[in-house]
């Protein structure tokens, strides 16, 4: 808690639960670990601040954006993607679903009330295309089409995060996941995304499940020119590792040649568990 400015701290210690203060706690420190490390600056000079649209960003007194991030986290479990020197104009986004955490509660909603009106309920932030494709998933099972619908719901996420604007965004109608499916029942190129009637072809969007329950969707916006994100495999990263370094980081920057490869993403693992791409 002592490598976080005092206002960082007082936004931790305003959650009621613990579970939910150190996804807080670890979420900031997993941030600025990630701006001192790689942009790079001293720790305490590593604070991510809102731009416009409210999303975190790293902005270096040259006003440049060294590194362009996203962090989620659910169930114990936080992951950040991020891209180090990116192309101007690229942007990320992730978002991460654990079916087993919700299971229970969505089979006891659908079991009183039917496949059909569970899909309505969420009629607000899905588009009707959508609506329409849950409602016609051919198979039976509810586990299968519980996947379908938090695969699409992983999928919406990811891409409004990587916007930088809310889950409540007025657009949100007019976005739409087309072909989509769970990991396990069709690779991700087949998804498409579609805005205003238009597809959409300068966003990519990448999609796994991961340690045993988790779906973990990434949405990345290609540069100016068409330059896409080369993703790197999920890490798993020791939260003690992150604060050892800020806690030898806190006044120099690392030197340039002590600097990583151009391009980062990972996810990381700690109680709560850290995976970085």
């Amino acid at each position: 808690m002592d490598l976080l400015p005092k206002k960082e701290q007082v936004d931790v210690l305003k959650y009621i639960h613990v579970k939910d203060a150190k996804m807080a706690l670890v979420s900031r420190l997993l941030k600025r670990y990630l701006i001192s490390r790689y942009a790079p600056c001293a720790w305490d000079a590593a604070t991510p601040t809102p731009n416009k649209n409210t999303k975190p960003v790293y902005i270096a007194p040259d006003g440049s954006e060294p590194v362009i991030f996203n962090v989620t986290h659910q169930a114990g479990l936080i992951v950040l993607i991020a891209s180090v020197r990116p192309k101007p104009g690229m942007s990320v986004g992730v978002d991460i679903v654990c079916p087993t955490e919700r299971r229970d509660k969505d089979l006891g909603l659908i079991s009183k009330d039917g496949w059909k009106e569970y899909v309505s309920m969420h009629e607000e932030v899905l588009s009707q295309a959508e609506c329409t494709s849950l409602n016609r998933l051919p198979f039976k099972d509810l586990d299968h089409r519980l996947r379908y619908f938090y695969t699409l719901w992983c999928l919406r996420e990811a891409y409004v995060k990587m916007t930088g604007e809310a889950l409540l965004a007025p657009w949100l109608k007019r976005l739409e996941m087309r072909y989509f499916a769970p990991p396990e029942d069709a690779p991700i190129s087949q998804t498409e995304i579609w805005f205003q009637g238009r597809l959409l072809d300068d966003v990519d969007l990448d999609l796994v499940n991961v340690l045993d329950g988790f779906i973990i969707c990434t949405a990345t916006k290609r540069g100016k020119k068409g330059d896409s994100l080369e993703l790197g495999e999920y890490e798993l990263l020791d939260i003690e590792d992150a604060i050892a370094f800020g806690e030898g980081s806190r006044e120099l920057p690392r030197k340039e040649s002590e600097t990583p490869r151009p391009i980062v993403q990972k996810a990381m693992t700690f109680s709560p568990s850290v995976l970085t791409r």
